[in-house]
């Protein structure tokens, strides 16, 4: 059974995943493209398995509300900016206990730095926003400008 998968398959798996990522990125518009190429192999093991943390994006009538999962931090583990129309969320998950006499074969234990960058669909204030942090979940609510208010397009059905 081994036989059937390459000996390299690690490194062919991560040039898949480099390959897909640069295909994105050429056909997504320039704002919600990656700043810099992400080598995940030569990174510490994260708690978010090197894709940040997990968001929802939603849009009502005012506000552009990001909510992230970010278990087991505080929040001096992370920071929360908007750069442009992205909100960037980065941190970091330390390891903070210590066992010794105790063999482990296998660990679940995850910690190390995230980066996230969520486009968003319009512009917001970024000045007026808010953000809450409860039980290990971030709410960030960014008020819309006047001009994204009132973006909303009307089509009469004849």
């Amino acid at each position: 059974m081994t036989k059937l998968l390459p000996a390299n398959w690690r490194s062919s798996v991560d040039e898949l995943r480099d390959r897909v990522m640069h295909t994105f990125d050429r056909w997504l518009p320039e704002n919600w493209r990656r700043e810099s190429p992400v080598d995940l192999r030569n990174r510490p093991s994260s708690v978010f398995a090197g894709r940040g943390p997990v968001i929802d994006l939603e849009e009502t009538d005012d506000d552009i509300v990001v909510t992230a999962e970010l278990p087991g931090l505080d929040k001096s583990d992370f920071n929360v900016e908007v750069e442009g129309q992205r909100l960037i969320l980065r941190g970091e998950r330390k390891a903070s206990h210590e066992e010794k006499g105790r063999l482990y074969h296998y660990s679940e234990c995850a910690y190390g730095s995230f980066y996230r960058s969520v486009p968003l669909p319009c512009d917001v204030e970024a000045g007026k926003s808010t953000a809450k942090y409860r039980k290990g979940v971030l709410t960030v609510t960014l008020p819309k400008t006047a001009e994204a208010k009132t973006r909303s397009i009307r089509v009469k059905i004849s």
